[in-house]
């Protein structure tokens, strides 16, 4: 009968087969450098066949198999029916270290697991001739049978269901409700950045264990080579007696030491291993403890949908009776919990979109009833949780979006030509309600036609990592997609490089990873296309939309790696240099400064401590079927040159540091960073620099100081200075300017182009 077996029976294994192995690992190695001890083999034939019983009672075939093979294997070199020689103990070898690998974790190679046992098989059948050996482990080999490979009972062996006990209904006990009290948002908010560095901690760990992995995988090379020269050994250690007394002293020490060092690695790989098992239990309590804390904080924080119904039902009402239509509002999902903080962001986005499907979707009652339809008209708000996300429908069954009419409202205020016009799908001219500025109602009125709200919903939504999305049919009304995530801290995102640097993209925007044959790549309306899973799609290189340098393409037939990217209704391919892995992480504020960064959506920390920019998948989408991508950033003249522009960039914000750095390291300038003016200073004095680009407001010495005293020393008065700062009084820029710097730019508006273009202007 089969059983089910717990972690702490496995624990128990382990321990247990860990001893078994470091007695036969040390157990074989006397045997070999001296002369056969049949105590020692006793001890050996009972430590495997211990080991073949303790792996049968935990399911580990394997293991299980293995031991019996090594069984055989010493009760026949007992029986003097075969020999230990070095070729047969170099498989015995061989067979514990993959038991040694099952135990610590580390999955094993098939085929060679296969050889190893075919091996066994085979030196096994050798002593047959001389005393018969058993096959192949099976039930009647131990008292305990083998667990069924499906792990299910029969259900013959399940125990009868014992009688279900009589239920008095007569009553109805009413819980008693907890006990509550109001904490701020504000705390909350405090407790759960804490719970992001106990996050990062976490993430910290899983690379030191990575580091430990490493060592282990090192040692255990180490290992293998002492094993690969141990025949060697032993032949000299026979032979030590026959040599002459100098040379029998001085390799009697070398012995020593080889026992010694056998021993010490020994040693070595027991700690190794105990520690790496130790950090890996200490990372399983690290991460239950950390997602425990912040799904219980992140459940303090939230509130149901249904606590904004009542100004929703409100709006509806007040916009009916005003525009003298009839309109009902239905919400489904509305018991739906949401982070207090996203809930507030959704709530004026949403008015946004019923005040639209109000005054611009559903028909007056009279045109309604001339198209078949009910007189009062229906909005719904759907809200459901998909995963990490929460998605809201804003749904309405009124005359949907006119494609035609938005075509022509673009043309008419030129945000398109009319050819462009003229090119575009319905799907995208409908998308082109985002637009800021862009209306179709022919009047102004105090609900709508001011040429706002829907690019405010865009906005908003996008400020949360979220995407948008519409849908219309004409005739039959229009549904407009919500989605944000569930955690504004924490993201799963993919890791990839591009540019020769890696960045990150959030996992809920990727369709597909795939590695496409060049070959596949065709061209239609002057741009490349390809076709994955049936759907044609454009494929642009994702360093060419950042202004990256862009990796030559090899021609040696590899195939291209990209990232099918969705968002906003529309789908595209980026080619990237490769793809790294999918991970957890830690979300940190840009900051008000540099968060309007284009194609930057915030920034993350790895667990090795280094800062990553997390990308924003909707800018890049829009890039990406846009105009045609150009080099925008640099100017012809700004080409690269024989020797890379050194740049000195000063800001006491690690963030910005660093997203200061990833930007010129990229456009191919060599860059150095100081933490505040000091700093700076310093690095001025031991180096040459062609550009500074600094903060105004740091500690101990700030922007304009610094740019003082580099304008009046001798040795730094030509060195060009940009002043990059969220300080954007006109008093403020002009006192920058008097201080010598050649340039002075807002954070606010801070575009990476307009950076790399002031830096070839001025050096």
């Amino acid at each position: 009968m089969s059983r089910s077996i717990d972690s702490d029976l496995l624990s128990i294994f382990r321990d247990e087969v860990g001893e078994y192995l470091s007695t036969l690992n040390s157990a074989l190695l006397q045997i070999e450098t001296s002369a056969v001890n049949p105590e020692v083999l006793r001890e050996l034939n009972r430590i495997a066949h211990s080991m073949k019983g303790a792996a049968r009672a935990v399911g580990l075939k394997v293991i299980e198999t293995l031991a019996h093979y090594m069984e055989d294997v010493f009760d026949a070199a007992l029986g003097d029916h075969l020999g230990l020689s070095p070729d047969v103990c170099d498989l015995l070898y061989d067979g514990l270290d993959l038991i040694q690998n099952i135990v610590d974790g580390v999955e094993n190679d098939q085929q060679t697991v296969a050889d190893v046992l075919a091996r066994l098989e085979q030196v096994v059948a050798a002593g047959a001739a001389a005393a018969p050996t058993s096959g192949p482990p099976d039930a009647a080999d131990d008292p305990m049978p083998a667990p069924a490979p499906s792990g299910k009972r029969d259900p013959a062996e399940l125990p009868a269901a014992p009688a279900s006990p009589a239920l008095d209904t007569a009553t109805v006990v009413i819980r008693t409700a907890e006990e509550s009290i109001r904490v701020p948002v504000s705390k909350l908010d405090r407790l759960m950045a804490e719970v992001s560095e106990l996050l990062v901690a976490r993430m910290q760990s899983e690379e030191r264990q990575q580091e430990v992995e490493e060592l282990r995988r090192v040692h255990g090379r180490w290992r293998r080579e002492w094993q690969s020269v141990r025949g060697a050994y032993i032949r000299l250690a026979r032979r030590l007696q026959d040599g002459p007394d100098e040379l029998r002293d001085d390799l009697a020490t070398l012995f020593k030491f080889l026992e010694t060092n056998q021993r010490r690695l020994q040693e070595a790989n027991q700690g190794l291993t105990q520690l790496a098992q130790a950090l890996r239990q200490d990372n399983l309590r690290l991460t239950t403890l950390t997602d425990q804390l912040q799904d219980d904080i992140g459940g303090m924080r939230l509130v149901a949908f249904d606590t904004l119904l009542g100004g929703f039902q409100r709006i509806v009402r007040d916009l009916a009776r005003d525009t003298g239509k009839q309109v009902h509002l239905d919400v489904t999902g509305a018991a739906v919990e949401i982070d207090k903080t996203v809930l507030d962001a959704l709530r004026d986005p949403i008015m946004h979109l019923l005040r639209n499907a109000v005054d611009h979707g559903i028909e007056p009652p009279d045109e309604r009833k001339r198209q078949g339809k009910p007189p009062t008209g229906r909005v719904l708000i759907d809200v459901e949780q998909r995963g990490s996300e929460i998605v809201v429908r804003v749904r309405d069954d009124g005359r949907g979006i006119d494609a035609a009419a938005v075509r022509q409202a673009a043309v008419r205020q030129h945000i398109l030509s009319k050819q462009e016009a003229e090119l575009i799908s319905d799907d995208e001219a409908r998308s082109l309600i985002f637009h800021p500025g862009l209306t179709t109602s022919a009047q102004v009125t105090a609900i709508s036609g001011r040429g706002i709200g829907m690019d405010v919903v865009r906005d908003r939504v996008e400020s949360l990592r979220g995407r948008l999305s519409v849908q219309s049919a004409p005739g039959s009304g229009t549904t407009i997609s919500l989605s944000v995530p569930v955690s504004l801290t924490r993201i799963r995102c993919v890791l990839l490089q591009t540019g020769g640097q890696t960045y990150a993209i959030p996992s809920t925007v990727v369709a597909r990873m795939v590695r496409l044959p060049r070959a596949g790549v065709f061209t239609a309306e002057n741009r490349d296309m390809v076709v994955i899973d049936g759907q044609p799609m454009p494929l642009v290189t994702l360093a060419d939309v950042l202004g990256l340098p862009v990796t030559p393409r090899p021609d040696d037939g590899a195939p291209l790696v990209a990232l099918v990217l969705r968002a906003a209704d529309r789908v595209v391919a980026f080619e990237v240099d490769d793809l790294a892995s999918e991970r957890e992480l830690v979300l940190k504020p840009l900051g008000p400064e540099i968060a309007s960064a284009r194609f930057v959506s915030g920034a993350a920390l790895l667990g090795t401590g280094a800062v990553i920019i997390v990308l924003d998948a909707n800018d890049l989408v829009r890039a990406a079927t846009g105009a045609a991508i150009t080099r925008r950033w640099l100017p012809e003249e700004a080409q690269p040159t024989a020797r890379r522009l050194r740049v000195l960039v000063v800001d006491d914000s690690i963030t910005t540091r660093t997203l200061e750095k990833n930007i010129l390291e990229t456009a191919g300038f060599d860059v150095t960073v100081a933490i505040d003016g000091v700093e700076g200073w310093t690095r001025l004095n031991e180096a040459d620099y062609d550009v500074v680009i600094s903060d105004v407001e740091m500690p101990n010495m700030n922007g304009l100081e610094l740019t003082r005293q580099i304008k009046s020393a001798s040795h730094t008065r030509d060195i060009p200075v940009i002043l990059l700062t969220s300080l954007s009084k006109p008093e403020q820029q002009q006192a920058g300017l008097q201080a010598g710097a050649d340039a002075y730019l807002i954070k606010s508006r801070f575009d990476q182009g307009e950076l790399l273009k002031m830096i070839w202007a001025v050096v």
